[in-house]
């Protein structure tokens, strides 16, 4: 432990009421102003400060040996030695007053200052981040329900129904809607409706698309392509001289509907395939009509 020693002039500068105080606010001034000149003051600790002003203004020198004692801990100066003696010794007298008042008020001046300035900060950040969470919500997702009595199997021959079709949109921030009628748009295939099968129905709204399928049946009075076959002279030899070039000339193509009657196809109305199989002697032929097709095979001449 420091030994303190009071010699002479520490005794005169006890003695001196005015030199007294005066090292005291200068010392406490000086840490005010150190922490001032931080990034990140104190403020805890300036207004410990200010307190221990307050404290000389009222003869008050109970609390400054404390003060002194916990903040210059470690790196005693002779001067905050002096000014420790001094408050001992001077805590049983009463000595004149010293006006530090206006330091006081300068400081509590500046700090009113800065509790302003980080207020309005604060509420321009939040302003901005309010800003820019308004505009960045869009729609995020399309949802399809659909009504009571909505029409979901139709006979073939029969147009889209789109009655009873709910569009809801859930915004980016949760919020779901309906969507008017005339806000989506409804899309199926150019020939909906000519043939038995599912149908692929397309609701789109701006960017976003969801799909649905409906069924198409045959009804049993409506008459529809069930098959197709080919027909060739009787002289007609299913082998070939050349795999790669068949000569398909006098071949007649039928379709076969549901009514069990038949109809001959114009060349137009049918395309042919040929595939050549991994022997290398055999020509598969596809012969195909609408959604119906008919295969059979011719192989080299031996």
């Amino acid at each position: 432990m420091n030994e303190i020693k009071i010699d002479k002039r520490i005794l005169n500068e006890i003695l001196d009421e005015n030199t007294l105080k005066n090292e005291i606010a200068e010392l406490v001034n000086e840490l005010i102003d150190e922490e001032l000149l931080k990034d990140d003051p104190d403020c805890d600790l300036i207004d410990e400060c200010i307190d221990i002003l307050d404290n000389l203004v009222n003869d008050d020198y109970s609390n400054v040996i404390p003060f002194i004692n916990k903040t210059y801990k470690g790196r005693f100066s002779k001067k905050v030695w002096s000014i420790l003696v001094a408050c001992a010794v001077i805590l049983a007298a009463t000595v004149g007053t010293v006006a530090v008042g206006y330091t006081v008020e300068k400081i509590r001046e500046q700090k009113e200052a800065e509790k302003t300035t980080t207020a309005t900060v604060t509420t321009t950040a939040t302003t901005t981040t309010t800003t820019q969470s308004t505009t960045a919500v869009f729609p995020a997702k399309l949802i399809l329900s659909f009504v009571s009595g909505f029409k979901d199997e139709y006979v073939v021959g029969e147009k889209f129904d789109p009655n009873g079709i709910v569009v809801k949109i859930e915004m980016s921030d949760g919020n779901v809607r309906v969507v008017s009628a005339d806000e989506f748009e409804i899309t199926t295939d150019k020939n909906f409706g000519k043939e038995e099968k599912y149908e692929t129905v397309t609701v789109k709204y701006e960017d976003l698309t969801e799909t649905f399928k409906v069924r198409v049946l045959r009804d049993e009075d409506t008459k529809v392509l069930n098959s197709v076959y080919a027909a060739f002279p009787d002289d007609f030899d299913f082998r070939a001289d050349d795999i790669n070039n068949i000569d398909l000339a006098g071949m007649e193509v039928y379709a076969v509907y549901s009514d069990k009657t038949e109809e001959k196809l114009s060349e137009g109305d049918y395309t042919v395939e040929t595939e050549i199989l991994p022997d290398g002697k055999t020509a598969m032929i596809t012969v195909r009509h609408k959604s119906v097709y008919a295969q059979f095979g011719i192989r080299e001449r031996s």
